[in-house]
């Protein structure tokens, strides 16, 4: 029973470390992305940040893990809720609803992309290898791959319009963009 409170402790703990270290950087950018100030903005020593996180490369590491856990666990869910799971496209819409419904493209988190690159492009291997898994699935997903890939794009293009505050849709266009990925996931 102790073992058991201590790691949920554990788990919030880190997770608090992960959520400070993506709002230092949505706040003032990868060069700010310190150890100090990640413990700071958590509101823990250093050594208890540097009991979890023994470098800023496995912090990083470890927001890119928890972008990727995110993503997963959204798209898990939207196949799950897909009304039409055994038709071309069903693995392509629950991405393009996974992207919608969770906001995982305006989510902090993302900003662990842009700490990567910055700090030590070897981080980004296992981001690079799950999006090559989910880019597998979209061109199996029985739809023209041509129009899959497409699809694809424009929610990358979206979600780096939101992280880089880029020609960011007003709502009802980002919706309208939305439904016409949609229908072009349909068979």
């Amino acid at each position: 029973m102790i073992t058991s409170k201590k790691t949920k402790s554990t788990s919030v703990t880190y997770n608090a470390l992960l959520e400070a270290a993506a709002r230092v950087m949505v706040a003032h950018g990868s060069k700010a992305l310190t150890l100090e100030a990640v413990a700071r903005e958590a509101g823990v020593s250093k050594g208890g940040l540097l009991y979890h996180f023994p470098n800023k490369e496995t912090l990083i590491a470890g927001m890119l893990q928890q972008l990727i856990d995110e993503k997963t666990t959204s798209l898990k869910y939207e196949l799950e809720q897909d009304d039409a799971p055994n038709t071309p496209g069903h693995w392509l819409r629950a991405y393009i609803r996974s992207f919608e419904n969770h906001n995982t493209h305006s989510s902090p988190m993302q900003s662990a992309l842009l700490a990567a690159v910055a700090e030590n492009p070897e981080l980004l291997k296992p981001w690079q290898e799950k999006f090559a898994d989910w880019q597998g699935q979209i061109e199996a997903s029985g739809l023209d791959p041509a129009i899959a890939i497409l699809i694809r794009l424009a929610l990358n293009g979206l979600s780096f319009a939101y992280l880089f505050g880029l020609g960011v849709p007003e709502e009802s266009l980002h919706k309208q963009v939305i439904e016409i990925l949609l229908k072009l996931a349909q068979e």
